[in-house]
């Protein structure tokens, strides 16, 4: 998921560059990315791991905005996700330590 995460970030680029006359960097710098962590409504899975590859594609793009819905389910659970957890193997807090990592 964090490589189609940064097909769809790539795709917004193009329409936004294209939309407004903006350069490739205007472009990023006026985009960005927000995933839900865990066990999604649509039964797909965003790993710490994805995180790590969305995080390192903001980095190098200089996004404007990344971000995650939501800190209440960082932490671990059975049984897939729910409100107040992730539904994947993780330690509490793992998503948020590696977007808490974006400098922009």
């Amino acid at each position: 998921m964090g490589t189609l995460s940064v097909r769809a970030a790539e795709g917004l680029k193009t329409a936004v560059k294209n939309a407004y006359g903006y350069s490739d960097d205007q472009a990023y710098r006026h985009t960005g990315i927000s995933s839900m962590n865990g066990t999604t409504d649509v039964g797909e899975t965003i790993t710490v791991a994805d995180f790590r590859t969305i995080l390192a594609y903001a980095q190098q793009r200089h996004l404007s905005r990344l971000t995650f819905w939501s800190v209440n389910r960082d932490r671990p659970c059975t049984g897939g996700g729910a409100d107040t957890c992730s539904g994947v193997g993780q330690q509490p807090w793992d998503f948020t330590r590696v977007l808490a990592q974006y400098r922009g």
